[in-house]
């Protein structure tokens, strides 16, 4: 049974549908038409009012790159945050008056910030701040460590970056939020928050032959400084050297480096291969050819380079120590020999890296102009292999293989570059791996004398192996057990990883410069090298979503058929102004000519030079006059261009379905006809 007040509404909306519908049918078809419309037009507006506010949320990304959908690995990142992150996003209002382009970049710049905010559930926090000049939020501004850019001759100055700190008061800060990096926004910004989420200064565990902490100069028996890189390291990392026999990676390495360990052993190798199928990041330096330790490393001989060769090929990448990379594109000139005997030639296997060589797509090729690397090895991507193997540094297409015996305190630069052979591809230099690989050691642990790839070998095959006798031909022909892998073995597993193939670009003499300033010497970089370790450490430490984040950014893309319809409509006035260039420049000349003759013969013109003077004259004014007209012209297609693509987006479509509907409703009224 329905209640009294149930039955009351329902008896006074029927009654109120039917004085509507009686209403209705008494309207002409043109008011009934209109009405129609009207009420569409309001049924549309609440439809849009309610979906705002229930689906607020929801967005749909059309661009052709999903350029401003958050990357999955951001997305985690924001997820995993548990303490609250305050940011700050400074942008100063009269910057963005004297730079529109600044003020897009920085409304998507927003937009992002602000989609962050909702992926993160609140925890990440969003203020917009204008710092307005001489103010206390620009002293606040200044004193996070913004970079500011000059307005104008009063010493006002415009600020554009962000601050961020967490819950125990760690700072950290992008002084300026340059368009320059927008393809690497995104990750800057998941990285700032990934700092402040674990502030925790991470740990480099160290491996390595090479004197990179000082040693002793085989020659003079000397002390040598420690490479200038460990400086740069320990600036942004606690670093923990550990043994080339060592058994375990400790669980405390965040990131392990492997530079060269020509004397690791077996088990050490072992560890290394359970470090990283656990979960751990490597950066490994393999050099076929180490000339800034050469002498050094003579002495501490070892298998090292077959250990680490043979890790590198379980992980999908095949490295071969008896070829070194040359690339006469890239060769730096050095120069060889002393004194009169001395000479400057192009060193094919000494190489200045640029930008051309560089995945443009990763993050490590941010910021970076030059790299300065010395005969790098080749890395090979095995075909077949289960890892992703990305190239991050390649030569040109000019490389060429060249023997390991040919460079080092051997070489003959001239006999190389005059042999040289371009070989038409290009050669990895360094590569970054990536996804699920297998063990090195499928059996466990390395038993002493075992390599790293040997196979556990069958006993009754082996060559030493005694005459079974024949009565147990039987046993004979069974297969050995194979061997059990101890406790805690992991036979496959997800790794992340960098390889280079070179270890000279770590140092002094590659990359940094001394130089006498006010009888003081400072330590200048000349290239990149520093920047690229530090990025690469850096960025291993991050999480396995930020290692998965690559340069993708915020674009302000252009329409593809607006920007042609734009050239070709320049190109044609251009063409017209081209033409009409030359020719007042041939007016003026001929002009010029006779002026020039009139004054230096100190004469007067006669009658006919005269007419010539007014009628170059003439037409120098009128070339003048066409040549503006030409001028304006382009603009104003332009402009007309732009006016009707801002008609089209704003008020072409809504226009064409009032007038869509308008001719629905004639229609409908010719078609009802007159009531008879």
């Amino acid at each position: 049974m329905t209640s009294p007040l149930m039955e009351t509404v329902r008896n006074r909306l029927s009654g109120a549908f039917a004085a509507l519908v009686s209403f209705a049918s008494r309207m002409s078809p043109a008011r009934l038409a209109w009405g129609g419309l009207a009420l569409a037009a309001v049924m549309l507006l609440s439809v849009n009012l309610i979906s705002s506010e229930l689906f607020g949320g929801w967005k749909a990304d059309l661009t052709e790159d999903r350029l401003f959908t958050i990357s999955p690995g951001s997305a985690a990142v924001l997820g995993a945050i548990e303490e609250p992150i305050k940011a700050q996003l400074y942008f100063s209002s009269k910057l963005g008056e004297r730079a529109p382009s600044l003020a897009a970049y920085s409304g998507r710049i927003r937009t992002m910030l602000e989609e962050f905010q909702r992926l993160s559930n609140g925890k990440f926090q969003l203020e917009v701040v204008d710092p307005q000049p001489f103010t206390e939020v620009e002293e606040k501004a200044v004193g996070a460590g913004l970079r500011g850019q000059r307005l104008n001759a009063e010493g006002e100055m415009g600020y554009f970056g962000l601050v961020a700190t967490n819950a125990t008061d760690d700072q950290q800060v992008i002084a300026s939020l340059s368009p320059d990096r927008e393809n690497f926004v995104e990750y800057d910004i998941t990285k700032l928050i990934h700092s402040l989420s674990n502030p925790k200064k991470r740990l480099v565990g160290l491996i390595s032959s090479l004197p990179l902490d000082g040693g002793e100069n085989p020659m003079t028996k000397q002390p040598t400084q420690p490479w200038i890189i460990m400086s740069q390291i320990r600036e942004f990392f606690d670093v923990e050297t550990l043994d080339q026999a060592v058994t375990e990676i400790p669980a405390r390495i965040d990131v392990l480096l492997v530079a060269k360990p020509t004397m690791l052993t077996p088990q050490a190798a072992y560890a290394i291969d359970q470090f990283a199928l656990k979960g751990g990041k490597l950066l490994v330096l393999v050099d076929p050819m180490a000339e800034a330790a050469q002498l050094e490393l003579l002495q501490k001989k070892g298998e090292g380079n077959e250990q680490i060769a043979a890790l590198l090929k379980s992980w999908g990448v095949e490295f071969d120590g008896k070829k070194v990379a040359a690339d006469i594109r890239h060769a730096r000139r050095v120069q060889f020999g002393r004194g009169e005997e001395g000479s400057v030639t192009q060193y094919v296997a000494w190489l200045g890296l640029d930008k051309s060589n560089f995945d443009p797509g990763d993050i490590l090729s941010s910021g970076i102009e030059t790299l300065n690397v010395a005969s790098p090895g080749i890395l090979t991507p095995i075909e077949g292999a289960t890892t992703r193997v990305t190239p991050l540094l390649t030569t040109s297409s000019d490389a060429m293989e060249i023997k390991t015996e040919q460079v080092g305190m051997s070489a003959d630069p001239v006999a190389l570059l005059r042999n040289y052979v371009p070989g038409g591809k290009k050669l990895d230099l360094a590569v970054r791996i990536s996804g699920d690989a297998k063990s090195a050691f499928p059996a466990g642990a390395p038993k002493p004398g075992e390599k790293a790839g040997d196979k556990k070998d069958n006993p009754a095959a082996a060559p030493d192996a005694k005459p079974a006798d024949a009565t147990n031909k039987a046993d004979e022909a069974k297969p050995a057990a194979p061997a059990t892998p101890g406790p805690g073995h992991v036979a496959t597993g997800r790794i992340n990883a960098i390889v280079v193939a070179d270890t000279d670009f770590l140092a002094d003499r590659f990359w940094v410069e001394n130089r006498d300033m006010l009888g003081q010497q400072f330590v200048v970089p000349s290239a990149g090298n520093g920047a690229f370790v530090v990025g690469a450490l850096e960025n291993l430490t991050g999480s396995d979503a930020l290692l998965a984040l690559r340069g993708r950014g915020i674009k302000n893309r252009t329409f593809t058929l607006v920007e042609n319809l734009r050239l070709d409509a320049e190109r044609q006035y251009r063409e017209k102004e081209e033409a009409l260039t030359a020719k007042l420049k041939s007016v003026e000349a001929e002009l010029q000519k006779l002026q020039t003759a009139a004054a230096t013969n100190n004469i007067i013109a006669d009658e006919q030079k005269t007419a010539a003077i007014e009628r170059f004259t003439s037409q120098m004014i009128e070339t003048r006059r066409e040549l503006r007209q030409v001028k304006l012209a382009l603009g104003q297609s332009i402009t007309s261009l732009d006016g009707w693509l801002k008609f089209a987006n704003i008020a072409l479509v809504p226009l064409l379905i009032a007038a869509g509907g308008i001719g629905w409703s004639v229609w409908r009224a010719r078609r009802a006809g007159p009531k008879a």
